[in-house]
């Protein structure tokens, strides 16, 4: 059984995505910054976009009656940001990789890793994985340090791993292992 909540602190709490998170999806999504260090969240990003994001979100629910991605919410509510598991292979494999954004105002404050430290700690709980891998962008310095600050360890950089808007660039490959 899925939980409805995941506390992270007293101001920040992990839950499902809701219809009515499409307009702080719309807004903090003009943010080209998030686009920028993501590899699937297209800019500018749209009504449909939202829609196909909600959509998704419960889709891979029922799929794996489990949530991979939750909402980041205030203690109030609002949508913050997101954190959630790919599924490369399926809900019961031992690895996988974890993606997230958050919203401008509410970066820079250690909210991403505590946040990336509670996520994984509840995955490792509650399935059979033992590794989560997380990729970043060279040009995203903030990102490793959120990685690092949740006790992932840095395990190689990979060149021109990735294609995108009309370069190459290179990852930062990133692993945290179950206790």
């Amino acid at each position: 059984m899925v939980p409805e909540f995941l506390p992270v602190s007293d101001e920040i709490v992990l839950t499902a995505f809701r219809p009515e998170d499409k307009s702080d999806l719309l807004r903090w999504m003009e943010d080209s910054t998030i686009h920028q260090f993501t590899l699937s969240i297209p800019f500018p990003y749209t009504d449909a976009d939202a829609d196909a994001w909600l959509h998704k979100t419960r889709e891979m629910e029922e799929q794996y009656l489990a949530r991979p991605h939750w909402a980041i919410r205030t203690a109030a509510g609002q949508l913050i940001g997101s954190i959630g598991r790919q599924m490369k292979d399926s809900a019961n494999s031992h690895c996988d990789e974890v993606g997230y954004w958050l919203a401008w105002p509410y970066r820079g404050k250690g909210l991403m890793s505590l946040v990336t430290q509670h996520f994984c700690n509840y995955w490792f709980t509650y399935s059979p994985l033992i590794r989560i891998e997380a990729g970043v962008f060279h040009t995203n310095p903030a990102s490793a340090r959120v990685l690092e600050k949740a006790g992932f360890d840095y395990e190689g950089y990979q060149r021109r791993k990735v294609f995108r808007n009309g370069q190459y660039l290179d990852v930062l490959l990133y692993a945290r292992l179950k206790d």
